[in-house]
């Protein structure tokens, strides 16, 4: 037994021993010689060893946070110096032309007036402004809104400030790059007199001692970064004043988001009527299908095929609407790729089409439109047919036959009543549906249009009747064009 567990010691041990030879060690495992100190783990000073290393590295993390965005700032100061640069040069080349009596100064004068009229158009024109934003979004790291649609002619003169100052601030600092780090990094290098000693680049620092010369030109090429960081600093201070929005700019920018998100929430009620209405059609065609073949297994095949095919044109056009929606949804997408019409009380697809379908369940749908109509804006037209799908929506899944639509037009409104009888059921209310969206989404966007909506129980001669009456004005509140 002894023997046996000493053998399987020896082996386990040799196992190790190969296993460990052929594998490098880490740092941390080596064996130092005896009388030296390890270089991975240097020993604590009064415990704070632990902590000098995060500590060490949140500096270091501070320093190279810092050096990126001064070179970040150094390259944009350096993009306004070389256009002061290009700048800078026109204006000597016409001074040189000027002074030379050999050019006529009628022709100079013609040149200056065209290189002038192209010199100065830039501060003013909506994409040199939309590339400055993107520039300070990039390298100054300021949150600008890019500009949208038309600017005011004081955003352009605002834009022409912040112009002039990035050209006159990337210049200041491309000067102090282009002298100070050149004349500091000769003052480095310089050497005792017995080397190589530059008096011709130093001029007047020649005669500093040593010491004082490398301090002084460390001090000049940390000045050029000042520079850079100070120049980025006031940049950052200057562009939302003057590349900022305007007040008519903000106020266009709070209406263009309330108008896309009242569109959002109404294509979001949208969806939600539209996919109710399918489901209760579909249920109710299910559930018609379910009753033909329980009283009559053998004739009733014919009533359940009609409403197996009533519940997938249902089913087609829910996901049309959806499909419509969900393009609608897609900012990316083409404009007019596979676009779906937008359902419309007058369209083909109108009320008279959900009243079909309605009544291919064996509900009592009546339908009381008039023909023609009359011309109705689009999105008036819209409402009216949201209207109608959700008080027929609630009348089929919540109230009894029989179900009335009536669309009545006024000189100045559109106005809309469906009515039902009161189910007398258990877990019914009639039509009133108070824990759903879609009587508070007819509200909202009847609010929208300048409509409006009211909705209870009235009595019909001595019956409870459920009601819901809604009126829009004839009028297009947003301006919307008639055709898709």
């Amino acid at each position: 037994m002894t023997s046996s567990v000493a053998m399987d010691d020896g082996r386990t041990q040799r196992r190790f021993e190969h296993a460990r030879g052929n594998q490098r060690l880490p740092v941390e495992a080596s064996p130092d010689p005896p009388g030296t100190r390890s270089r991975s783990t240097p020993p604590s000073r009064g415990g704070g060893g632990a902590r000098s290393g995060p500590a060490r590295l949140g500096h270091m993390g501070h320093v190279r946070r810092l050096a990126e965005t001064t070179a970040r700032r150094a390259v944009f100061c350096v993009i306004g110096g070389l256009m002061f640069g290009a700048y800078a040069v026109l204006v000597t080349g016409f001074a040189q032309m000027l002074a030379d009596p050999s050019v006529p100064p009628v022709i100079i004068w013609i040149l200056v007036a065209l290189a002038g009229a192209i010199a100065l158009s830039p501060p003013v024109l909506l994409g040199v402004r939309t590339l400055e934003i993107q520039a300070v979004r990039a390298f100054l790291d300021v949150d600008l809104p890019v500009p949208v649609g038309r600017v005011s002619g004081e955003a352009r003169w605002r834009g022409a400030l912040w112009y002039t100052a990035h050209l006159l601030i990337g210049a200041a600092a491309t000067m102090a790059l282009l002298t100070a780090v050149p004349l500091g990094v000769v003052l480095v290098l310089r050497t005792s007199a017995t080397g190589l000693v530059m008096n011709r680049m130093i001029g007047s620092f020649a005669g500093l001692p040593w010491p004082l010369a490398v301090l002084l030109g460390l001090v000049l090429i940390a000045a050029a970064g000042a520079a850079f960081l100070v120049g980025g600093a006031l940049l950052r201070l200057l562009a939302p004043r003057l590349l900022g929005p305007s007040a008519a700019e903000r106020i266009a920018a709070l209406e263009r988001q309330a108008r896309t998100q009242a569109e959002r929430n109404r294509l979001a009620r949208d969806l939600h009527d539209s996919v109710g209405h399918a489901l209760t059609i579909t249920t109710l065609q299910a559930a018609a299908a379910a009753r033909a073949l329980d009283r009559d297994p053998a004739g009733g095949t014919d009533v359940a095929r009609t409403a197996l095919s009533a519940i997938e044109e249902t089913g087609r056009a829910a996901v049309a609407d959806l499909d419509r929606v969900l393009g609608l949804l897609r900012t990316d997408a083409e404009p007019n790729r596979g676009r779906v019409p937008v359902p419309r009380l007058t369209g083909p697809t109108g009320a008279a089409d959900l009243v079909e379908r309605a009544r291919a369940t064996g509900r009592d749908v009546r339908l009381d439109l008039p023909r023609p109509v009359g011309p109705i804006p689009l999105v008036i037209d819209r409402e009216a047919y949201a209207i109608v799908r959700e008080g027929l929506t609630n009348a089929l899944r919540h109230g009894a036959d029989p179900v009335t639509i009536g669309v009545t037009r006024g000189p100045a409104h559109l106005r809309i009543v469906v009515t039902n009888a009161m189910s007398t059921g258990p877990g019914t209310d009639g039509g009133a549906t108070t824990g759903g969206r879609g009587l508070a989404g007819l509200r909202e966007g009847l609010t929208l249009v300048g409509g409006d909506l009211r909705a209870g129980t009235f009595e019909d001669a001595g019956r409870p009747i459920w009601r819901l009456i809604a009126e829009l004005p004839l009028t297009d509140p947003t301006e919307e064009p008639e055709s898709d």
